[in-house]
């Protein structure tokens, strides 16, 4: 039992370092080839943990293989944009101003449902609202709407408006990040001070931003959350 317990906990480390090293894109933004290596991986991690018989070195160097794979691949496709478009595929724009292309779906294996779908997953529920639907080679459905039911931006409105900061997390599940202070500016005293103002103990912090403006977001634990107010 011993034995299992310390073959998992080696396998899952090596795993988890594998994993890491290719990437951290969501299984829903691998490309074909990405997604087989990725199943191929999982299933050479479970064989020396379930079965002691078999050395660890069966499962961890094949595991080392598939990276080496991984990393060949994506280099030889980075280069190659022929091997890239056999390998990957290419963009398939699948509504245009002329309507749905139902060959083209055809050839995608899709159905109007299935278009119907990602529409609405994309925020689009007419297919009238749409001027360019493009299916990307990982599956996603990339939606440009005619300009009627584009969203309003600022410059269409000639309105100006502040830059966006991008907030830094000072305090996640009552731990502090350090680094971050130094980042913005902030210094711990008056995060404490923050804290006390609204009656609130660090380890009841779920999370506390402070962009570089010295804008806080406050969410406890328990509570509502405190926003629109600088340090």
């Amino acid at each position: 039992m011993l034995t299992v317990f310390l073959r998992s906990i080696i396998t899952y480390i090596f795993l988890l370092f594998i994993m890491r090293l290719m990437g951290k894109r969501q299984l829903s933004e691998l490309q074909p080839f990405e997604f087989v290596i990725t199943l191929i991986v999982a299933e050479l991690a479970c064989i020396p943990m379930s079965d002691t018989s078999i050395p660890l070195s069966y499962g961890i160097i094949p595991m080392f293989t598939m990276f080496i794979l991984h990393i060949a691949i994506t280099k030889l496709a980075s280069k190659n944009h022929k091997f890239n478009r056999f390998l990957n595929g290419v963009p398939v724009v699948v509504i245009s101003p002329k309507g749905i292309d139902h060959r083209l779906l055809d050839k995608l294996d899709m159905n109007v449902t299935d278009l119907l779908h990602a529409l609405r997953a994309a925020g689009y529920f007419y297919p009238s609202e749409v001027a360019y639907a493009i299916m990307e080679t990982n599956g996603t459905l990339s939606v440009l709407p005619k300009s009627a039911f584009a969203p309003v931006t600022p410059n269409d409105i000639d309105v100006s408006v502040d830059s966006s900061e991008m907030p830094y997390p000072i305090i996640c599940e009552g731990n502090t990040f350090s680094e971050n202070l130094t980042i913005t500016g902030v210094k711990e005293e008056e995060i404490n001070a923050f804290l006390e103002k609204h009656a609130v103990n660090k380890k009841d912090v779920l999370l506390l931003t402070v962009d570089k403006g010295r804008e806080v977001y406050l969410q406890p634990y328990r509570g509502n959350a405190i926003t629109g107010e600088t340090l």
